[in-house]
Order: C-alpha cells, then sequence, then structure tokens
C-alpha cells in the first residue's frame, strides 16, 4: 500500500512531464508494469556477509521502469567484491496464516546502511545486487528503498519509495525446491 501512496504523490509532484494528450502523465516506461519494481535473476550458492545467513543467495535486479532516473544506496561486500548489497527491509506479513504451515525460522534483519555510495539507475536501466536466500519466505518479505532523482526542494525531503519482492515473486520451481 505505502508504494502506491509514494507513487501516487510522485505522479502529482511531477504533474506535466512527458504529458500525454489527454493531460495525464506517462511515468512508467512499460505501463504494464510497475514504476520501479525488483525481478529474480539467479539464485545459488553465496559468500556470507555477516554471521549466521545461510549459504545459498538470490540475485535480483531492480529495475527502473519510471520516465525519471531513481537513485540506490550501495554497498560493496567485503567477501565477495562482484556482489552489491542494498539496504532492505524485512517486513512480516500480518493476519496471513501461512500456506505451509507454521512459521519456519526466525525472521531475519534485512540490510540497513548509513554509508555506502549512492547510485543512479537510469530510466530503463537496472541493477543486480545479491540478499541472502531467506530475506523472502512464506513469512516475510523485503523493501528495497529507492529515490527518484529529483531537483531538492527548498524545505523539506523528496520522498523515499520502496520496491517490494515477496515470495510469490520467486519462480515456481525455486518456491517448491524450498
Amino acid at each position: 500500500m505505502q508504494r502506491y501512496f509514494f507513487i501516487s504523490l510522485v505522479l502529482l509532484m511531477i504533474g506535466g512531464l512527458h504529458a500525454e494528450p489527454h493531460g495525464q502523465a506517462k511515468l512508467a516506461l512499460d505501463e504494464t508494469e510497475p514504476i520501479v519494481y525488483i525481478q529474480f535473476d539467479h539464485a545459488g550458492p553465496r559468500q556470507a556477509v555477516r554471521e549466521g545467513e545461510p549459504p545459498n543467495g538470490l540475485w535480483l535486479r531492480l529495475i527502473n521502469n519510471s520516465v525519471l532516473p531513481i537513485v540506490v544506496r550501495t554497498n560493496g561486500s567485503a567477501t565477495d567484491s562482484t556482489m552489491t548489497l542494498v539496504p532492505d527491509v524485512i517486513t512480516a506479513i500480518k493476519g496471513k496464516i501461512p500456506k505451509s504451515g507454521p512459521i519456519r525460522g526466525k525472521m531475519p534483519s534485512g540490510y540497513s546502511s548509513d554509508t555506502g555510495s549512492f547510485l543512479s539507475v537510469d530510466p530503463g536501466k537496472s541493477l543486480v545486487f545479491s540478499v541472502p536466500a531467506n530475506h523472502v519466505s512464506h513469512s516475510w518479505y523485503m523493501q528495497v528503498p529507492f529515490e527518484f532523482s529529483l531537483p531538492p526542494v527548498k524545505e523539506g525531503i523528496q520522498p523515499i519509495c520502496y520496491a517490494e519482492f515477496t515470495w510469490e515473486d520467486l519462480p515456481e520451481t525455486y518456491r517448491s525446491e524450498r
């Protein structure tokens, strides 16, 4: 729900940008997809970044389907120089009884960072990053914060948006193996 609120807010803020003949703003490059979303790339063995992480990971693709660049915070991994990390928020699914029975395992902590660098992802481009395989399950999902690259405002700040990735976003073959 938060995602749709922030997307609506951004639509109001950029109003006439890329206006279509009927006066509606065009924010998505491909109107059949969300403005910014996360897509499964692949799964496999992964070097742990923190103690206690599982030996398998997910490589996901943050896709900018917006007409505007987005900005996301990134970090490298001390254990694998080719792996990109982004902050993610792990959120419990409340009021839902998992299909597979009781909750298995403890909900992990997502990656958070006040350090690292900001990376701009241009319209139509994507960023591949990795998380431990347990960052999504039947009982919780993950969200990656990003911002639209907009001019600064005199007072306040531009909104922070979130792209989410859920258990249902994983390929069926991967879900059936877990």
